[in-house]
């Protein structure tokens, strides 16, 4: 058990570099949680003083947002400053990744979600893109033997899709606000290449 608390600590060192300043200055606080031999722990307390440690704190933190960036461009474009402060507290609320685009993707709406649900993000329209991009990449890690039903997604949304998706394709969050209503944006990635298409829905 001593060389796999020993891989845990260090790996929640790497994952977190406000963990190593707490450890550089209270490590009986750090270290006690693990089962951890005499000289584990010295190797530990002597790593948080070290330079490497350092940038190998950057390298996982650009391993975490690389899919972030990659996958969610227009909800970062929406989250603007806002977006490394939340994926930080991110970091710090999830600790454990494999560091695999899809599950990574998968914590962090997930994060936002919770955080749009419970009142402490409220940005105009992150939630309709949020839901969007998600539904986006839900289908490209579909399994390619998946029946073409299963490959469609209509999202709800509260703003006329087309306008300010334009908007935002251009990297720019649209000058006039588009139209307000009940809109649907069909997804279908049934065929070769994923396309798009609006409907409204009118209560009767």
């Amino acid at each position: 058990m001593s060389l796999l608390s020993f891989q845990q600590a260090l790996a929640a060192l790497i994952a977190s570099p406000e963990l190593c300043v707490e450890a550089r200055q209270w490590p009986d606080k750090v270290f006690s949680p693990y089962d951890l031999t005499d000289r584990e722990r010295k190797r530990l307390e002597t790593v948080v003083f070290q330079r490497g440690m350092s940038v190998n704190c950057t390298l996982y933190r650009v391993n975490r947002i690389t899919p972030i960036y990659t996958l969610l461009p227009y909800t970062c474009l929406l989250l603007g400053d806002r977006l490394m402060p939340l994926a930080t507290a991110f970091w710090e609320a999830c600790r454990q990744s494999d560091l695999q685009f899809k599950r990574e993707i998968e914590l962090f709406t997930d994060y936002l979600e919770k955080q749009i649900n419970e009142g402490h993000l409220q940005l105009l329209y992150l939630p309709e893109i949020l839901r969007m991009e998600t539904a986006i990449n839900a289908l490209k890690f579909l399994p390619k033997q998946q029946d073409a039903a299963s490959r469609v997604r209509y999202i709800p949304f509260e703003h006329e899709p087309g306008p300010l998706l334009e908007a935002l394709s251009a990297l720019q969050i649209p000058e006039k606000t588009p139209a307000t209503g009940d809109w649907l944006l069909i997804i279908d990635y049934s065929g070769e290449e994923m396309t798009f298409s609006t409907a409204t829905l009118h209560l009767t």
